[in-house]
Formats: structure tokens, C-alpha cells, sequence
């Protein structure tokens, strides 16, 4: 096997290069993410005026990248950030102005977890970056090479200039643990379309990373992923094939200087006017929260909760940031959560509104539970608003309607507080008999005042005879009227601990 150097394909802090690839779509709906975390990182921190960097025109490349295995357990893409070297020079290119433009591809592979074989193109992503040029050759301080400039930082003279891309990957999606990824731009003769003419991408290199300690995700430090078309820049001679974006040996310390962060969610919405539509089936470790004045609609799709990297979920998993909100058309759910309990607003919710007027309509929300667990909590629609009592102060007004319920841990509704709920026409289907919490399928307390018709409410049962599971549950309402629902296989289908009066407004 003929080994080859890899300072001979490497351009140390001064040399030229470019690259060239497929270019894939860049999606434009706006995302809500979750904390981010960086998954992989091979930065170069500080970045100095320049580092090393591979010439891509000079090396007859299309694509350059690595095999990596992502840290933590946050696994939706969100960014890349690259850094690269600009040889190129203003004075090269007048007609160009202060800077330039290049479109450039960050692609995301399948690979095996010993970092050798590339599987299937998972995502791509295009975006077209501003270039900044190098500054201008300054022979007193360079004067070999005389085309070199002087940095006044650290008194250094450089053939290039560094600087950081950075991508919008947040459309690619849910990652596996082990990944491949690969820059790519075209550039005069190289690429998946060669432009066919000389220009500064000639000179834009990606830079290389050449610490020994910095290796955080990397599968294997001694290998890249390469595509050339000159067989004797691969350390096999080119036996392996080339112009194939495959495994090259030999490159240590060297690597593409790449940082990647990823989080828990991964929802995309598209706004318009005042409705934010979902995008996607999407996973998230926070609440999302609606805007103020907002309808959040599903679009058909789901939001599942799940627990954060170290911690475990809390809250609602949607919910109102401000006096008015609407959500539809959505399914929301949970996998695999803690059985922890919370308190208080921590309480895992579906859906809540507090303090917040609107409607809840047509929407699926099962799952909101954390096992078999005999915590508190666990509401899949929860309306509240302080204070909780019959009291004076001011009233919130909810439509609940139209809502498939079912799995949840405590309770299906709960309107609670000084809310005038209107709940119709809504299927809440408990677990049945079970010996481990009391569960209720509609619940008005604390001075909250309902409508409840047309509901289908069933399966609320708890064994043992210390306490008892309602279909219906009122618990000092201040004013509800029943009508009209289809109430069976609850332990007690209605629970009356004071309605009020039949007002469907508090007292003031």
C-alpha cells in the first residue's frame, strides 16, 4: 500500500484549493428549537488569522469530510459551523466589490460505526455564503513569500484568511449516532457542475484542524472522507476508486475544522399572519409555547415530549404565552418519560392554558403520562386561572371541543379557577380499572364554571376503596351545567363536591 504524506495535499496556513458538489435545497420554515448542544466538535478556538486548509482546485477535489459519532444524546441537527480560507484577493477580481458570494453544500451520510463504509445521503443542505478576501500582500513585514500578509495580532504572515460558515441543518432532521458528512461547492473545473471559468473559488479552501487533543466525536483521527479525482492523493494510489466520496487513511492530525449541534426538537412551523402551522412530526424536551393572539395549528401532525439530555421533562408540552391563544388540529404525546413527580407548574400537561382565553379544538392528545405512575399530575387539557376560588377577578373564557383523549396519567379536562369553559363533544377514554392512581375524565373545580355537553367520557376506574375515579368530577365549581354526554365504565360516572349554583359566570 503507498502511504502518502498528508502535508502534500495539506496547504499549511498559506497555499491555494476548492471543491464542488450537488446542490440540494434549502427548506425556509421557521423552527422553535429546543436547548442546543454541540454533538461534535473539531473547532480551532480562538480561530487565528489563518490555519491550515485543503486546496480543492489544486487537489482535484468535490468532496471533503469526515466520519464522526455524536456525543450526548441530543440527536436533531441544528447547525454546522465550518471554518474555511480565503486565498483569493479583491484586486484579482475588481468587478467583484468588497466581497464575494459562493453557493457551498454541507451533506449528512449514513456510516457504520467503525467509520468506513458511507451509507445513504440522509440530508443536504445549500446555502450561499459571503466570501471576505484575504487582505493585501505586505512585503516590508513578508517579504518571502512577498505575497503573504501581515497580521498585527500575533505578528505572523499568511498566505489566506479564515473565517466561519455556519449552516442551517435544522431541516435534515433526527440523526443516527454515527454519522458522515461532506462539504461541497463546485469551482472552475471540478465539482458536480465545473464552472468553466476562472474566479475566487479557485482559492477558497476548507480548513483543517491540526490538534492532537481536540478529537471530541471523532470515529477515527487518522481518516477522513474524500472525493478526488487524482488517484495518487489517496493514500491506496486510488485502488479504492476515485471521484467517490469514500475513506481516506493517513491524515493524522489533520481534519476538517467542523462544530455540529444538535437538540431534542426538532419542530418546524411556517407562520402566516396570526396562525403558526406545524411542518412536521416532531420530539421536544421544553413547552412550546404559542404566542400571544396566536392559533397554533397541527396541521395533522404530532408533537411527542420527550425527556432532556440529564434531566426529565416538566411543564406542558404546549402551551399559551399570552392572554389569548388557539390550538388545533394536533396530536400531542410523550415517550419513555421519567416517573418523577413535579409540583405546581411543573406539572406535566398536553395541552395548558393559563391565565389565557381561547379554544382547544380537534386535537388528539394521548400518552401524557409517565408510566404507570401514581404522581399528580399528568393532565392532557388543563385550563386554569387564578385566583382558585368563587371570588371577584377577572374571568377566562375556553373553548374545549372536539378533542380525542385518552392515556392520560390524572386527569383527561380540568378547567380550573376563574374560567367559563364551554367542553363539547370531546371522547376521554381512562385506562380502565387500575390500582396505582385515581383517575377523572372531566374535571371543573376551584371556582371554575362549565358547559359540558356531548362529551363521551369512559373508563375511569381506580380499585382500591380508599378513593374513587369520576367520569365527571365537580370540586367547589361555581357553576356548571351537564348535559347530554355518554358516561360508562367509570367507577362513579359523576362526582359532585359542589357545582355552585348553575351560574355560568363567577360572582363579581
Amino acid at each position: 500500500m503507498k502511504i502518502q504524506s498528508p502535508y502534500r495535499r495539506v496547504a499549511a496556513a498559506g497555499a491555494v484549493a476548492v471543491l464542488g458538489l450537488l446542490s440540494v435545497g434549502v427548506a425556509s420554515a421557521a423552527q422553535a428549537a429546543g436547548p442546543t448542544s454541540v454533538v461534535f466538535d473539531a473547532s480551532v478556538t480562538p480561530l487565528p488569522p489563518n490555519i491550515p486548509s485543503l486546496g480543492f482546485q489544486a487537489t482535484q477535489t468535490a468532496e471533503f469530510g469526515d466520519a464522526i459519532h455524536l456525543s450526548g444524546t441530543n440527536r436533531v441537527l441544528q447547525t454546522a459551523t465550518v471554518t474555511m480560507s480565503d486565498w483569493a484577493l479583491a484586486s484579482d477580481y475588481p468587478t467583484l466589490g468588497t466581497s464575494w458570494t459562493h453557493p457551498i453544500t454541507f451533506n449528512v451520510y449514513n456510516v457504520d460505526p467503525l467509520g468506513t463504509s458511507l451509507g445513504n445521503l440522509i440530508g443536504s443542505v445549500t446555502q450561499v455564503f459571503d466570501i471576505p478576501w484575504r487582505p493585501i500582500a505586505d512585503p516590508t513585514h513578508c517579504p518571502l513569500p512577498s505575497t503573504a500578509w501581515y497580521s498585527a495580532a500575533d505578528a505572523k504572515c499568511y498566505n489566506g484568511l479564515a473565517f466561519n460558515i455556519t449552516f442551517d441543518l435544522s431541516t435534515i432532521g433526527i440523526l443516527p449516532n454515527d454519522i458522515a458528512y461532506g462539504i461541497a461547492y463546485n469551482t472552475n473545473t471540478w465539482g458536480a457542475n465545473p464552472i468553466g471559468a476562472a474566479g475566487p473559488y479557485e482559492s477558497l479552501n476548507v480548513g483543517l484542524n491540526s490538534s492532537t487533543t481536540n478529537t471530541t466525536g471523532d470515529i477515527d483521527s487518522t481518516s477522513v472522507f474524500w472525493n478526488t479525482m487524482t488517484p495518487s492523493n489517496y493514500t491506496d494510489g486510488g485502488t479504492g476508486g476515485v471521484g467517490t466520496f469514500r475513506r481516506d487513511t493517513n491524515w493524522a492530525p489533520y481534519r476538517p475544522a467542523v462544530t455540529l449541534t444538535a437538540s431534542a426538537d426538532n419542530c418546524q412551523f411556517i407562520t402566516s399572519g396570526t396562525t403558526m402551522t406545524l411542518q412536521n412530526d416532531c420530539t421536544t424536551n421544553q413547552t412550546l409555547l404559542v404566542p400571544a393572539g396566536m392559533t397554533f395549528n397541527g396541521n395533522g401532525h404530532s408533537i411527542t415530549a420527550i425527556d432532556p439530555t440529564g434531566g426529565h421533562f416538566i411543564g406542558a408540552v404546549v402551551a399559551n404565552d399570552g392572554a389569548n391563544a388557539n390550538v388545533t388540529n394536533l396530536t400531542v404525546t410523550t415517550s419513555h418519560l421519567s416517573n418523577v413527580c413535579d409540583a405546581g407548574v411543573d406539572r406535566l400537561r398536553g395541552i395548558m392554558f393559563d391565565g389565557a382565553s381561547g379554544s382547544i379544538t380537534n386535537n388528539t392528545v394521548v400518552g401524557i403520562n409517565q408510566g404507570a405512575s401514581g404522581c399528580q399530575e399528568g393532565n392532557a387539557i388543563d385550563v386554569r386561572n387564578a385566583p382558585f376560588d368563587a371570588t371577584s377577578g377577572p374571568i377566562t373564557t375556553v373553548t374545549i371541543s372536539g378533542n380525542t383523549i385518552r392515556d392520560y396519567q390524572k386527569t383527561g379536562i380540568v378547567a380550573n379557577g376563574h374560567v367559563l369553559a364551554t367542553i363539547t363533544n370531546n371522547t376521554v377514554t381512562g385506562a380502565g380499572p387500575i390500582n396505582y392512581i385515581a383517575q377523572n375524565g372531566i374535571q371543573v373545580g376551584f371556582g371554575g364554571s362549565a358547559t359540558i355537553k356531548g362529551n363521551t367520557v369512559s373508563d375511569n376506574w381506580y380499585t382500591p376503596v380508599s378513593d374513587v375515579a369520576c367520569g365527571i368530577l365537580l370540586y367547589q365549581a361555581n357553576g356548571v351545567k351537564a348535559s347530554s354526554n355518554t358516561l360508562f365504565g367509570n367507577e362513579r360516572n359523576q362526582c359532585n363536591f359542589g357545582k355552585g349554583g348553575g351560574n355560568l359566570a363567577p360572582n363579581s
